[in-house]
């Protein structure tokens, strides 16, 4: 291992690391490991989670690549004083290339945990890292509440300044034109009432445009277009009070087809326009509105996919190399990884007639998740009935008071009213508990079911036909955590819309962890199946091989 002085002179000749002070590489230098490889080992394989940067100390390695159809291209060498491993260390992300020494090697080597800690210790180390361009603006995103683990933003835009604008032209004409019009007035004779009178009655005017310019502007700030290394995302809040969020989301894997559409000449001279993100579903697109350099934001949706396709290849060539050991040179396959194991069921604490009154609003049972309409659709249907219920009761209290007996004719009218309203209440009550939303391992699911078994409406739709997931949300739901989600859908079924459910962002962040999870086993049946049949191909291969030439058939007969 070097000396303490050695690694600084190390790290410094290092670019990421050329900036910092040299107080600051020896906090640094304690956090370095060397460790060393042989010739041939694989370093760190693409697809892997990078939780490591590497220095080159001594010795060279080879970085290969696998693209989108399976085939393995070397990508370039590196030799002593190189490095590589900055997205890894400061983003997290997964390797992009396969890494492999090619002759005896050491490494100098920092882990992520131990770097982030020091970041977090001495924030003026990350301030003097010479960071790549791409690297550090990432490093600049915030961290989403609604991000999956290991889901990472590789884009995070709002619409062009232009956009702004164009929409405050009138709102800041007319406030500086009240502005000047009312200083005017104020100084020709300051003194004078009227012209004070006069001066005050623009300058109370311009609230009203003031209030526009700032409302246009915090509008603007709140709409926000997300390109993560799973889906693009686009969060709308409309407002200044944030009266509705609409949030919507594709998985990469839906989209068809990525566009831009350039906004007439003053888009092609300041550079922004219209990103259109086609998929299959009912609602067919995803639209970036207005966003700067819209053909960058493409290339990088297209890198992304191409990137997912990249390690699903890798997956399957890893697979079909176990079990090629395992059957050929009978290796022993590692031990299956277990799935993990799914959340206790989310159950209510209490049950029989209390649990039909008061049913959950989440369930879980396994890997289905069912939920039902939010309470306050529930009070929306009986307050009607309910108040017919209290106020014919609180009437006929109160005629029984006075009369001190019970009229018949009142009796009457009480039991009529009771007769239509109870069983109105029931019915509404009924009718609001029989529905309810439902994601499964493969499936979701929309049921709509009228009491007593008079009707009930199933529809359905493969998870993997799921386009778009979005949800809308007003003011109310906000304070009340209710909202509407819509599913749209490749399937005949089209889109599914779950009315007024509890946190509709915990549903959409449900229904999309349902989604990854059924592509990870299609994925991984798809990769079995493949697997089968090349080891079959193989087998044949392996019996021709072994079995001995057939006798020749052209020697002379005695």
């Amino acid at each position: 291992m070097p000396s303490t002085e050695e690694l600084i002179q190390t790290l410094q000749r290092v670019h990421l690391f050329s900036g910092l002070s040299r107080p600051q590489l020896r906090r640094l230098a304690p956090l370095v490991k060397e460790i060393p490889y042989p010739p041939g080992q694989t370093v760190c394989a693409q697809g892997e989670p990078g939780t490591r940067y590497y220095i080159i100390l001594s010795g060279a390695v080879r970085v290969t690549r696998v693209d989108p159809e399976g085939r393995v291209a070397e990508v370039r060498r590196l030799g002593e004083g190189e490095a590589f491993g900055e997205t890894s260390l400061l983003l997290g992300e997964v390797r992009d290339a396969t890494v492999e020494t090619v002759a005896e090697t050491v490494f100098l080597c920092i882990d992520k945990g131990d770097f982030d800690r020091l970041l977090a210790a001495d924030p003026s180390i990350e301030r003097a890292l010479k960071m790549r361009p791409d690297v550090a603006e990432r490093r600049r995103y915030p961290r989403f509440p609604w991000l999956e683990p290991g889901e990472i933003p590789v884009k995070v835009l709002r619409k062009h300044p232009y956009a702004l604008i164009d929409r405050l032209i009138v709102s800041l004409s007319v406030l500086v034109l009240l502005l000047f019009l009312g200083c005017l007035l104020l100084s020709i004779q300051p003194g004078a009432i009227p012209f004070r009178i006069a001066g005050i009655l623009p300058l109370i005017g311009a609230i009203v445009p003031a209030f526009a310019v700032l409302y246009a502007y915090i509008d603007w700030r709140n709409d926000i277009y997300v390109l993560t290394n799973r889906r693009v995302v686009h969060r709308e809040r409309v407002g200044a009070f944030l009266i509705r969020e609409n949030f919507s989301a594709a998985p990469l894997q839906a989209i068809q087809n990525v566009q831009v559409s350039q906004v007439g000449p003053i888009g092609r001279v300041l550079k922004f326009g219209d990103l259109v993100v086609e998929t299959a579903g009912a609602a067919g697109q995803v639209v970036f509105r207005s966003i700067p350099e819209p053909w960058a934001i493409q290339q990088a949706i297209l890198e992304q996919q191409a990137r997912i396709r990249s390690l699903a290849r890798i997956q399957e060539r890893e697979t079909i190399r176990k079990a090629v050991r395992h059957h050929f040179i009978f290796e022993e396959e590692g031990e299956a990884e277990k799935p993990p194991a799914p959340p206790p069921a989310e159950r209510p604490g209490c049950f029989g007639w209390a649990r039909y009154f008061f049913p959950p609003s989440w369930e879980r049972e396994g890997t289905t998740v069912t939920w039902r309409r939010h309470w306050i659709t529930l009070v929306g249907a009986i307050w009607i009935p309910l108040a017919v219920i209290f106020g014919t009761t609180l009437a006929a209290v109160l005629i029984v008071r006075l009369a001190h007996q019970i009229p018949p004719t009142v009796a009457l009218v009480y039991a009529l009213v009771m007769f239509f309203a109870i069983p109105w209440f029931l019915w509404q009550f009924e009718d609001w508990q029989n529905d309810f939303f439902q994601v499964t391992a493969t499936r979701i699911v929309q049921v709509d079911r009228l009491p007593l078994f008079l009707r009930e409406q199933r529809r359905e739709a493969s998870l993997e036909q799921v386009t778009n997931v979005r949800f809308e949300q007003g003011i109310l739901g906000k304070v009340l955590r209710y909202g509407d989600v819509f599913v749209e859908t490749a399937a005949p079924a089209g889109t599914f819309h779950f009315q007024k459910v509890s946190r509709p962002q915990d549903v959409q962040r449900e229904i999309f962890a349902h989604i990854e999870a059924a592509r990870r086993r299609r994925q991984e049946e798809e990769a079995r199946q493949r697997r089968l049949e090349m080891l079959d191909w193989l087998s044949a291969y392996d019996e021709l091989r072994r079995s001995p030439p057939p006798e020749s058939s052209t020697g002379e007969r005695s």
